[in-house]
């Protein structure tokens, strides 16, 4: 099992040095006339050394990653967290804790370097240490909460799933019953997490509601024949952090924002802003299709797996001892289970987001066209191609590396489907 995890993980980074070498061929194309303008000669070397420079820090980055799962798969690290007189809460949180604290610090520091040095270097930095040290301690806390929130339910219910079931001698029609009720506890964990992720939102900047003014008047005009609307629509302080431009729409259950970067109301025109407002919008009209209901019946399935597999649990439990064995452990450790069977199924859920990414970047496309409907379509390409450039972002991504890893299309395709989409409209 070491041996089949380790593979895995060095074909994973393999794959990814391929990735970077798509991506060097493809910076040496010249751009195509649809994003040409967006940097002149000057800005983009900056673009090309801002990439290279972050190409070395992931690089770093992902070398310390390899030699941190090499750290918990061959070191004696698990072996000796296996003779401590530990229950299997504290003993699986104590390894969960030591590797978190390992990658944490590490992430700090490279976040560091990545703040002070790469965005300091090309002026996209506007914070200050104290503001990155609290981020990053809010961050860290939050982390641990929410591993606290989702980890314990879980370890509590493998850890007295077979006395439930009568050592999982249980009809599925029983089992059908056990796993409704596990799936309502998920959907209550999953509304803490959506409300702890808000919180952490609205730590990290202020939100302040937009006034009753012409603008807001022509935001809600936008959302006139909108079947869902927006009540709010709040101005966020970017400025103390960053020089990021950005406009979007906060989706929580029922609940629904616009927030709008303080940069972005500084530096752009009324009409741009109302361009991003109406790409926005345009996913609140967006109607559910087939790619949309995938999703869903891939979540049935797997919740019918789930139940079918409840009666049959002494398999799991077979299969988790060979684990534990394969690592010379004789006390019951979730997080190798866990670790193991994450690294696993990666390449399947690999799979999964290639369409997510795909439906996801259908829906970008879709909202764009409702801007263009609305008569921004140029306005959205102005504010594209101007965010590009202060951004510093890649406007000419390799088909594979897009089609395979955005999940919204890169600028090229992007601005050549609004211009199609713009000539189209034309009468």
């Amino acid at each position: 099992m070491k041996w089949l995890i380790f593979i895995i993980i060095m074909i994973q980074t393999g794959y990814r040095f391929v990735l970077d070498g798509i991506k060097n061929k493809q910076r040496k194309k010249p751009l195509p006339i649809e994003v040409s303008d967006i940097y002149d000669k000057k800005r983009y070397a900056s673009f090309l050394s801002y990439e290279k420079d972050y190409d070395h820090m992931k690089l770093c980055n992902r070398m310390f990653t390899v030699l941190v799962y090499v750290f918990y798969l061959f070191s004696p690290f698990l072996s000796y967290i296996d003779t401590l007189p530990l229950n299997v809460y504290t003993r699986f949180f104590v390894t969960v804790l030591s590797i978190t604290l390992i990658n944490r610090v590490v992430s700090v520091c490279f976040d560091y370097y990545a703040t002070f040095k790469i965005e300091e270097k090309y002026g996209k930095n506007k914070k200050t240490k104290e503001v990155f040290m609290k981020d990053e301690v809010v961050e860290t806390v939050l982390d641990l909460i929410l591993s606290f929130i989702l980890y314990i339910p879980c370890l509590y219910v493998l850890e007295h799933i077979n006395e439930w079931t009568n050592h999982f001698s249980i009809t599925y029609a029983q089992s059908l019953m056990l796993c409704s009720g596990l799936l309502g506890i998920c959907l209550i964990l999953y509304l803490i997490v959506l409300s702890i992720s808000y919180m952490y939102l609205r730590i990290q900047y202020t939100f302040t509601e937009l006034e009753d003014n012409e603008l807001r008047h022509k935001i809600e005009e936008l959302m006139k024949d909108c079947p869902k609307k927006v009540k709010h629509i709040k101005v966020y302080n970017e400025s103390k952090k960053s020089t990021g431009k950005n406009a979007f729409l906060l989706k929580m259950l029922w609940y629904k924002e616009f927030g709008i970067a303080d940069n972005f109301l500084d530096e752009n025109s009324e009409r741009e802003l109302l361009a991003v407002l109406s790409h926005e919008i345009g996913h609140l009209k967006h109607k559910k299709n087939i790619f949309n209901y995938m999703k869903y019946i891939v979540l049935c399935i797997l919740f019918i797996f789930v139940v079918y597999m409840i009666p049959h649990g002494e398999l799991c439990i077979v299969l988790s001892k060979r684990v534990l064995e394969s690592f010379g452990l004789i006390h019951m450790n979730y997080d190798v289970i866990f670790t193991c069977l994450g690294v696993i199924i990666s390449p399947i859920m690999y799979i999964c987001s290639l369409y997510v990414n795909y439906v996801s970047r259908r829906e970008e496309y879709e909202a764009d066209d409702q801007a263009v409907h609305n008569g921004y379509g140029e306005e959205l390409i102005t504010t594209f191609k101007r965010i590009s450039s202060d951004e510093l972002i890649d406007v000419y991504p390799a088909d594979f590396i897009e089609y395979t890893s955005y999940d919204h299309p890169g600028m090229y395709h992007r601005i050549k489907h609004i211009q199609e989409e713009m000539r189209n409209r034309k009468p």
